[in-house]
């Protein structure tokens, strides 16, 4: 019996959830909800139900999970009604915008069995490094650095209202783009101890109240330090850069290929839906759910998530 699906949410994410369900052996696309009923042709287009109201879906008893594609604040009161029903969950990032309401999700009865979208922990250069990392082939990690600089205009924040504003995106930067560069430092170097971060709205300050720049100093538990940097006011959206130190080299990820010592030595696949730099793996993250029971679940992203707030709190 395939579990039936419904997606939240008909934002800019959503055709890659949709692709994705599509192509997993033991899901099917079942519905798709959103509350402005103009996104119905996209429902009509997949022979799926549509939704306009989150409570519907939830009553509704032939759907056995949702995937949480919503503006950021409502991530929140959307998993806490969806463990209540019985639902299955695939929650795209953030999990949460505060520290408080992260600490209430972790308390949540069945919250261990909810997928988190960390999709590029999946990129194959991901995979090789940490394979490297875990196996000392170049010795003891020494040092590990994240950069992304991107671009984000007035007219993306004009486009959808909630974002911009700490009440409905829940920061900047940080907290919607660079939070997967930060997830991967973590999940390749380990547990950050302690933070001192900055953050500042350098070409955005007429329309946001947010920050579009963020440089932080980061302590692992590992005793090694990193380096973190993240602005929307690049020129244009470039390539993120994770570069990890060893003993005896140095490997970047980079241009989705990891380099060793200068060595290239493998390439991320391709996106086939959505974009490169949001990279290419919500495929595999969402087909390992359904066919493997594989996920990354609260435990795995809760040091991403407190390292996140700690870094704004410390920036204030």
């Amino acid at each position: 019996m395939k579990t039936n699906v419904c997606i939240i949410g008909c934002g800019t994410i959503a055709s890659v959830h949709i692709e994705a369900v599509k192509k997993c052996k033991n899901a099917r696309l079942y519905g798709i909800c959103d509350i402005d009923d103009t996104k119905k042709p996209v429902a009509e287009k997949e022979d799926a139900k549509f939704f306009e109201n989150f409570d519907d879906v939830l009553s509704d008893k032939a759907v056995d999970a949702v995937h949480i594609c919503t503006p950021h604040y409502l991530h929140f009161e959307m998993i806490k009604k969806a463990l209540m029903c019985g639902k299955k969950i695939v929650c795209e990032k953030p999990c949460v915008i505060t520290k408080a309401e992260f600490e209430q999700l972790k308390s949540f009865d069945g919250i261990e069995k909810v997928c988190f979208v960390m999709q590029n922990r999946l990129n194959r250069s991901i995979c090789e490094l940490k394979n490297i990392i875990d196996n000392k082939v170049f010795g003891d990690v020494t040092g590990i650095n994240g950069i992304l600089t991107w671009h984000r205009e007035k007219e993306y924040y004009e486009q959808a209202s909630w974002r911009g504003k700490w009440a409905t995106e829940g920061g900047g930067v940080l907290i919607n783009q660079a939070i997967h560069t930060l997830d991967l430092m973590s999940y390749l170097a380990g547990d950050i101890e302690s933070v001192k971060a900055k953050m500042a709205n350098f070409s955005l300050s007429d329309c946001i109240e947010v920050e579009d720049t963020c440089v932080s100093y980061l302590k692992f538990k590992s005793c090694i330090t990193g380096v973190f940097f993240a602005t929307n006011a690049n020129i244009e959206n470039d390539d993120v850069q994770v570069t990890v130190y060893f003993e005896k080299g140095t490997a970047k990820c980079v241009m989705g290929k990891l380099f060793v010592n200068g060595q290239e030595i493998c390439s991320n696949e391709k996106a086939v839906v959505g974009k490169d730099y949001w990279g290419s793996r919500h495929e595999k993250l969402i087909s390992d759910f359904y066919d493997n029971n594989r996920f990354f679940d609260i435990h795995s992203i809760e040091n991403t998530m407190n390292t996140i707030f700690a870094m704004y709190e410390d920036a204030k």
